[in-house]
């Protein structure tokens, strides 16, 4: 058989067509594919990311959660503005029942440097003083009294004194009582 020029350009033309299939069909198609692989790696990596976020979140709603019931077990342990009477009749109650001799109870103006609450958020402390007489046994179950009312207190300052040796176990006490309570109005 013998080649002419038809032939070798035929041969030529066969050769050429599978060339310009690749070159117009198979890169721009391998260029687009190797794209969409780097933008599905890129929303993978992101679709990982927001799992981990999911999750957080998650987490913390339940700590939240948790949060807002501690918050209320609290708020229900401090009393209203209008409901520091009844705290004070109660702490004076406390006392007698302890057999102590109550010389004074009344509430004091809040100081600036006794305070732990904003002076403008919704919770603030009244300080009671309280001057008290009788049995150091009665002021030990007095304290611990106060201790289990479902009131938040906090004792900032105390003297005890003995009333005399021919009163043997008799004390004077001057106390500073902090309560805590909600203002009203508030939340």
């Amino acid at each position: 058989m013998r080649f002419g020029i038809r032939e070798i350009a035929f041969i030529l033309l066969l050769g050429a067509i599978p060339l310009a299939a690749w070159w117009f069909a198979f890169r721009p198609g391998n260029a687009r594919n190797a794209q969409m692989m780097k933008q599905i790696e890129a929303r993978q990596a992101k679709l990982r990311e927001l799992n981990k976020a999911r999750a957080t979140i998650g987490d913390l709603e339940s700590e939240i959660k948790s949060l807002e019931g501690a918050i209320e077990f609290f708020r229900s342990k401090l009393p209203t503005q209008k409901e520091m009477d009844k705290v004070l009749r109660e702490v004076w109650q406390l006392a007698e029942a302890n057999r102590l001799t109550t010389k004074s109870i009344r509430t004091l103006k809040p100081g600036q440097a006794t305070t732990l609450t904003d002076p403008k958020g919704p919770y603030a402390e009244q300080p009671i003083s309280m001057q008290l007489e009788g049995s150091f046994v009665g002021f030990y179950g007095f304290l611990l009294a106060l201790e289990r009312q479902p009131r938040i207190m906090r004792i900032l300052d105390m003297d005890i004194r003995q009333l005399g040796p021919e009163r043997s176990g008799r004390v004077a006490v001057n106390c500073l009582v902090c309560v805590f309570f909600e203002r009203s109005g508030a939340g």
